[in-house]
Formats: C-alpha cells, structure tokens, sequence
C-alpha cells in the first residue's frame, strides 16, 4: 500500500556518506544571529519553530530589554525580519511560543516576562499583528513568568496554556492554567481545575500524556530540595489531581528543566530533568503505564552531569534512530557581558550519544570547543538536509549556531495540521515502524528550559530506505496510517486523510449549530455558532411579564395583552396586517380619534 493521498510535500534524493561520524559544526559567524543576550536574570528563550507558515524553520529569540529577534528561515539559514509589534517596552522577556490559538490557519505569538505582564498577539493574517493582552484573560500582573506550554487538555480542538511562575516568599505562590474559549480569548481555570495551592519556584511544565490514555498531563518541574515535582494527572472533566508521588515523579533535585522523549523505543515517553547542583540530573524511564524508574546506565558514562545545567534537547544527530541528549550549562546570577567570562570559568555543554539499547557514552567532542554560557536551546533542521541543527541562546551579542554534518543515517519528516484537532497538531503521537521496531514522537509546544523546537516531528531511519507504516494518533482519537514511505521524504499529514472523519454535527462536537445563549433553556454548550434556536420559554411565565403583557410561546416574547380588539393593526379588517393598512396609518397619522 503506498503513501497516503496528497501528503508527500517533498522528496530528496539519497544523500552521499559525507563522513563516518557526525558532529556539530559553529556556523555563528557566517550567520550572526544577533540575541541581545548581554544581561538579565537566568537566561531567555528561544524558538525554532516556523511562524511565517512556508514550512521551513524559522528562529526567535527574545532578551532582557523586551526586545524580540526574529529570523525567517533560508535555504542557507536566516534572514532577519522585523515583526510588526510593539514589544521593546523594557521589560524582561522570557520565553517565545508561537502557536495557532485560534485555528485560523497562522501562528500567534505569546511571550512571557518576569516582573511584567505576559503579552499575547494574534496574527490576523499577513503578519498583521493585534494586541490583545487586556482583553484576551490571560493575567496581566506582574509576575515573574518563565517557561509556558501550550496543550489542548480537554481535547476540544483548541490550544490551553500553562504558565511556570517562580514566584518568591512576597509572590502569590501559583502557577497559571488558562482554558481556551474558542474565540481568541482565555479563562483562568487555575484554581478551578485543581492546579491552584502553595506550589512555588517553576521554571518550566510540559503538556505529556505518560500513561497514554487519550488525555494530556501536566509535569512541572521545581526548583530547590525542599520541594517536589508536581505532576497533574488529567481527569477528563477538566480538573486535575497532582499524582507525583504515586508515579515517581516527587523526586527532589533543584529541577531546572524537563525533556520528553522515547529514548529506549519501547514505545513510551521518557523524561530527562535537570538540576542545579552536582550529580542531580535523572533520567526517568516510563514501565508503560506512566509509573517512573531512575534510569541506571549499563555501560559509558553516567549521565548525572556534574554541572550546573539548564535546558537539555533530544536530538538523534546522526540519524541512527536513537535519541541523543544535548545539555546547555552555565551559572546562576545576573547577566552582565562580556564581563561575565572574567568572574566564572569556562562550563563545557555536554553532549551524551545514544548507542542503542538505553547506553549512552560522553561524545563531548562531538561539540566546538568555544567558550559559552547558555540556558536554553531549541532544534530543527535549517537547511533541510535532512540532519538535525542546533541553536543555543549563549550569553553575548550573537546566538551559538551548530550544524549537524551529514552522515549516512536516512530520515523521515513529519508535520501535522489538524482539521478536528487544533490546527498546529500538538498533542499528536506519531509512530514510525521500520523493521520491527518503533520510533516515537509526540508534538509539542513549550518544552526543555524555555524552549520551542521545529514543528516537524523527525525520524532517523539508520541504513532503512523505507519507513513501512507511519500510526498518527491525533488528540481527537482519530488514527491515521501511512504504509510504505520513502526514506528522506518530508510529509505533511492532515487530519483525517486516510479515515472517514465523522460529522461533528451528527450530535454533539465541534463545529456544531446551535443555541449559543447561555441564559436559554435550550443553550448548546458544544455550539460554536448560533442558529436561531434559542427558546426562553422555560424563563418566563405570564406573571414574570410586564403589566398589561403576557409571554407568547409562539413569537418567544412579552406581548400586549388586547382585551377588545385580537388585531388592531388590521385597520381595513380585511383578517391581514399588509401594505395597504400602513398606508392607511400614515394618512391618518397626526389625527384625533374620538372620545
């Protein structure tokens, strides 16, 4: 069977073996990214998702004056572009999350701040920006915010947010749950949905469903000991109940950032967590029911980075099929450069090759050797050849660009767009088989340490020329499957290609008509759009009328109560109120009737 109809966007050709092993190359002087990267307070976000809707990769970064970077992506790498907003304001900015809150088809823009209000933009086409911090319901005090997520956790067709406070002993102690309305605005559902009490000092929560039930969960990683993880199993009717304890996430570590992936492809989700102080860092391994072990390396070097670390990626770079880690170390104080590199020691990023089976070995020369202190980072593949890059937001005037070189390991991309899912597709699973085996990927949006990674969801293949199936499993419940794909292909799946996608109007779902009123007796509350049903009939009875009136089930409203005449409108009393009697008013009109 082959590929499914109108997904296959483009096909490379083979690639050549360049070399026997990969590594990262520093590209940052040929691209000079600027980042503005020169002060602030641990660190600001980076995004390497495509916000111009081409598909390719385009890259954003904010700083510590409120200033925001953006980049579209190039078939060499990038090029700058002014954003038509209004964003420098001074202010610290945090972390940049581009989604599609309104499944119109472009990608909207959120920022965090710390010490400011969190800013929100929708995109109304043609990159024409509208504001609507004030009056979308997102909270507008000054917090101080760092990593946000987007994840649709009712499963009803629209993007939710969550945002990690680290809030001090003056702060309110919470984080933020914002439920989507549909229409471009939010509700604070916090305290409603169970994610409301004492919970202080995140950095960073991310949208993952561990025990694969359908239904989306909230890990949040905080900081210092004395504090536990927090993870919020999701109950399907719009609460939470936090389980951490119960699935061996309370562990304790001045946890910085969290990073999800199927790293020992047993078809599960995994998560690596980073902490502050020596020997922290945990690889927790999933037993398929969304319960954790601490993971213990059989062979190579132990990966409990004996650094302070931040953010940290998977990334399979050279396309064996095994996910690699990436993690970004430096210090914890306020930025000031370049005078920074005078008061700490050079802090090497790590970076752990994944062998196969769960063995990592230490494969720091797989790195520059340049001198960098940095908090987050973010992937994708800028130049589409088919080989995973990196960016890290270092400290300094210009971001630390790596290119992966290729090698001889195949690839597969894949991108969703949603139909009855929200558009952006996150929340998907995607598993590809290739001989037996299964790589498993899930779309996020908001991840690592204030991070957003390329929207295309990648797949090394190894020596396979073909992927034999592709399973999208899209947060609706609706399955689609691809049989046979070629190797260093790039798709765009949409929902519902290869499944008949039912009518979500034969009863109650999405994009139903109905009485959208909520006062009415007969209030819809699945519709999105009104149809004229509305019936207030239950609200009114003829003592609730006014004087002189009584309620017509008929017409649905007060009417004058007429105790001589049942039509006075009809003055030719010809038994209908036409033309010819509104004429007929108007002649008279201005006359006196007889007493």
């Amino acid at each position: 069977m082959g590929i499914g109809k109108g997904v296959l966007c483009a096909l490379w050709a083979m690639l050549p073996v360049c070399v026997m092993h990969a590594q990262f190359i520093d590209v940052s002087s040929p691209m000079v990214i600027e980042s503005g990267h020169t002060g602030g307070y641990l660190g600001h976000g980076v995004s390497m998702a495509d916000f111009s809707g081409d598909g390719v990769d385009d890259l954003t970064l904010v700083d510590w004056e409120g200033n925001v970077h953006a980049y579209l992506g190039a078939s060499t790498g990038f090029v700058p572009f002014e954003l038509p907003i209004v964003a420098s304001d001074g202010n610290e900015a945090k972390c940049v999350l581009w989604a599609d809150i309104d499944n119109d088809g472009d990608s909207d823009l959120f920022i965090t701040y710390r010490l400011a209000p969190n800013r929100m933009w929708l995109n109304e086409g043609g990159f024409e920006f509208v504001e609507v911090s004030e009056t979308c319901g997102i909270d507008q005090a000054p917090r101080r915010s760092y990593g946000a997520s987007f994840g649709d956790y009712d499963n009803d067709g629209f993007l939710d947010l969550f945002v990690a406070d680290y809030n001090w002993v003056t702060d309110e102690p919470r984080n933020e749950l914002y439920h989507n309305n549909g229409d471009g605005t939010f509700t604070d559902v916090t305290f409603t949905s169970g994610l409301g009490g004492e919970y202080i000092q995140s950095f960073q929560g991310q949208w993952v469903d561990f025990n694969e039930d359908g239904l989306l969960d909230l890990f949040v990683i905080v900081d210092r000991v004395i504090y536990p993880n927090l993870y919020f199993v999701n109950q399907g009717d719009g609460t939470f109940v936090e389980s951490a304890a119960e699935f061996g996430l309370d562990f304790m570590i001045n946890a910085m950032s969290t990073s999800v992936a199927d790293f020992d492809r047993d078809n599960d989700m995994d998560v690596y967590v980073v902490g502050a102080q020596f020997d922290q860092n945990r690889l927790m391994v999933n037993d398929g029911d969304g319960h954790f072990e601490w993971f213990e390396p059989t062979a190579g070097d132990d990966l409990h980075v004996n650094l302070l670390s931040w953010a940290a990626n998977w990334i399979d770079y050279n396309n064996d099929g095994w996910e690699d880690l990436y993690v970004n170390t430096g210090y914890s104080t306020y930025t000031e450069y370049p005078q920074v590199f005078e008061q700490y020691e050079y802090v090497p990023q790590q970076f752990f090759r994944n062998s196969g089976g769960g063995v990592f070995w230490q494969a720091n020369n797989l790195l520059p050797d340049d001198d960098q202190l940095s908090f987050s980072s973010a992937t994708g593949d800028w130049n589409a050849d088919g080989y995973l890059d990196l960016v890290s937001n270092q400290v300094g005037d210009v971001a630390l660009m790596l290119e992966s070189t290729p090698v001889e390991g195949h690839f597969l991309r894949v991108r969703p767009v949603g139909t009855v899912s929200n558009r952006d597709g996150i929340g998907t699973k995607f598993r590809a088989w290739v001989n037996g085996m299964v790589s498993y990927q899930m779309s996020f949006c908001g991840e690592n340490y204030m991070g957003q990674n390329s929207r295309w969801e990648h797949f090394g293949l190894g020596e396979a020329v073909q992927v034999d199936s592709l399973e999208v499993v899209w947060p609706s419940g609706i399955v689609d499957v691809y049989y046979d794909l070629p190797a260093d292909s790039s798709l765009v799946v949409t929902e519902g290609e290869t499944t008949e996608v039912p009518n979500p109007c034969e009863g109650e779902g999405l994009g139903c008509l109905g009485c959208t009123y909520e006062e009415a007796c007969n209030f819809d509350s699945n519709a999105l759009m009104d149809d004229g049903s509305c019936d207030f009939e239950c609200l009114y009875d003829n003592t609730m009328c006014g004087p002189g009136t009584y309620w017509n089930p008929e017409t649905s409203q007060c009417v004058v109560v007429l105790m001589y005449d049942p039509c006075p409108s009809d003055i030719n009393m010809d038994g209908a109120v036409t033309m010819t009697d509104l004429l007929l008013m108007l002649v008279n009109f201005g006359t006196y009737c007889p007493e």
